[in-house]
């Protein structure tokens, strides 16, 4: 969006590519409402989706399923007593990883043997996996699919040298169906590939990020557009529980100007960049108590402006990361206010640091956990 408004406002310089490398056709691309066509019980792939991946192999072309989750299953819980694995460093469910037979968390690296008994309860044999990541996709595909080619690409697979080996496999006609994550998105070339499934395209909507549509738009276009390159006919089934949702209509519409249209007015009316600025102000201290006392004491210390407020401070969507607590405050502006100016001061301010916290500006966020 950013780039799109600097183009209009004569800034940047637009060079527009209207076709695919040789004229290659788009893949034609429909949505899969999983309220209507629901995955047998158990299972996360729609009979929609079952049956292209299957037409695609009996034709001796290659299907791609995309899901942009690492493991088995974000979240094991107890049956039982409804206890959850949580990182005992973070605030962030522990991952099964099945291949590996452990359990990790994504944000600090901590693991530990997948258990076969509830911690709290003690109850044997109850726990069970919530959700689906790429490995239990392909163990759904091996299911179905029981003498097709199957391969797993994830960042979870080890070194660049092994990815380029899959990569080049998959480019060779030697895999019949990949489950992928964000590695496969762009920068690939398959010949053989047809078919492209998106397991969960609703998975990056609902994040709390102000670009959450932008972002979701650009990775599906990109996944989808793996399909067909070398000129075969292709097609992108998204399943979605959201079909009416704009980011899904533009996507099957393939009208990219009306969605950063539309992208750009929501930024306008919101004062959200680049129309206004934000800052992000992390405090994180060994105790919950300490980094919101200073997160507070910022916050009042903050000089008076007209067009810049404050919000919060409120824990950040990750509370806890390596054991240690965050607080976040968004500092949020016109697009002409000094920001640097104004954090400056609260921060000159503000309570001192000690040497048990931590504050952390970040001037016009990309991310915002």
């Amino acid at each position: 969006v950013e780039s799109q408004v600097n183009c209009i406002a004569g800034r940047y310089t637009r060079i527009h590519l209207p076709t695919r490398f040789a004229d290659a056709a788009m893949p034609d691309l429909h949505l899969i409402d999983m309220r209507r066509a629901p995955p047998e019980r158990g299972g996360f792939l729609s009979p929609i989706l079952l049956r292209s991946v299957g037409q695609a192999v009996e034709r001796g072309e290659q299907a791609l399923l995309f899901l942009n989750r690492r493991g088995y299953a974000p979240l094991t819980l107890c049956r039982v007593c409804g206890h959850r694995f949580q990182c005992p460093q973070c605030s962030s469910w522990l991952v099964e990883h099945r291949f590996r037979g452990q359990i990790q968390c994504h944000q600090c690296g901590y693991h530990e043997p997948t258990p076969n008994a509830c911690p709290e309860c003690g109850t044997l044999d109850h726990l069970v996996a919530c959700g689906p990541g790429v490995e239990r996709i392909a163990e759904e595909v091996e299911k179905h699919f029981p003498d097709a080619r199957t391969l797993v690409l994830s960042a979870d697979i080890g070194g660049v040298k092994r990815l380029r080996l899959e990569l080049e496999a998959i480019a060779n006609g030697e895999a019949d169906i990949v489950i992928g994550t964000q590695l496969v998105a762009k920068g690939h070339n398959f010949p053989l590939m047809t078919l492209v499934g998106i397991i969960d395209a609703d998975i990056g909507l609902s994040n709390g990020d102000p670009r959450a549509a932008e972002r979701t738009f650009q990775l599906l276009s990109q996944v989808t557009g793996r399909a067909g390159r070398t000129g075969r006919k292709s097609l992108g089934l998204l399943q979605t529980f959201q079909p009416q949702h704009p980011v899904m209509q533009a996507i099957i519409s393939g009208d990219a100007a009306a969605f950063y249209e539309r992208e750009i007015l929501e930024r306008e009316r919101a004062q959200l960049p680049p129309f206004g600025r934000l800052v992000s102000i992390i405090v994180s201290a060994d105790s919950r108590a300490e980094a919101e006392g200073h997160a507070r004491g910022l916050r009042q210390a903050a000089p008076h402006e007209s067009g810049i407020m404050i919000l919060g401070p409120a824990e950040a969507p990750l509370a806890l990361i390596r054991g240690r607590h965050r607080f976040r405050l968004l500092v949020h502006g016109r697009r002409n206010s000094d920001m640097q100016a104004f954090v400056r001061s609260m921060l000159e301010r503000g309570p001192k640091e000690r040497r048990s916290i931590q504050v952390q500006v970040d001037v016009d966020p990309q991310s915002f956990l």
